[in-house]
C-alpha cells in the first residue's frame, strides 16, 4: 500500500511509473492499449461515459460502502434507492450506457457482483438495471473473472 498514499486497491505497475484509483487505471490502460477499445471515440460520449464513472464512484459507491459499514443507513438506504432509479431509468431501452460497451459499463461491474456484501437488493423495481447487469456479468470475459 506504500505506492498509493491513499492506502488503497488496485495499484498498477508499470516500468518506474505506479498508477492507482480504478478509473484513473483503466483510463491508462484503455490508452496503453488501443487495439481494445473501451471509450467511445467520439469526445462528447467519451465525456459522458466520465461522467456515468463519475456517478458510480462518487455515489453509488460512498453509499454502498455507507449500507456494509452500517453508517447513516437512512441517508445512505435513500440515496442508494435515488441512484439505483436514476441508473434504471438511464438504461432503460439500451444495451449499454453510452453506445457500445465501454469503461461506464465495466465500472458497474464490481458494484453488482458485490451487491450482496453492500445489502443491496437489484429486484425487478429495477428492471432495466437487472437486465443490464445480469448481461454484464455474463460477458464471457467478465464471467471468466467472477
Amino acid at each position: 500500500m506504500r505506492q498509493n498514499p491513499y492506502s488503497k486497491v488496485p495499484i498498477l505497475v508499470d516500468g518506474d511509473g505506479v498508477i492507482y484509483e480504478s478509473a484513473i487505471l483503466n483510463e491508462y490502460l484503455e490508452e496503453k492499449f488501443p487495439q481494445v477499445r473501451l471509450m467511445p471515440r467520439d469526445p462528447l460520449l467519451r465525456s459522458k461515459a466520465r461522467i456515468w464513472i463519475d456517478f458510480m464512484n462518487t455515489r453509488v459507491h460512498p453509499a454502498a460502502s455507507d449500507l456494509q459499514h452500517d453508517r447513516n443507513l437512512d441517508k445512505a438506504g435513500k440515496k442508494m434507492k435515488q441512484h439505483l432509479q436514476t441508473l434504471d431509468k438511464e438504461i432503460a431501452g439500451k444495451d449499454y450506457l453510452v453506445g457500445e460497451y465501454s469503461l461506464a459499463d465495466i465500472t458497474f461491474i464490481p458494484f453488482y457482483t458485490r451487491r450482496e456484501r453492500y445489502k443491496v437488493v437489484i429486484d425487478d423495481n429495477y428492471p432495466s438495471l437487472k437486465r443490464w447487469a445480469e448481461s454484464l456479468i455474463t460477458r464471457p470475459q467478465v464471467a471468466a473473472t467472477i
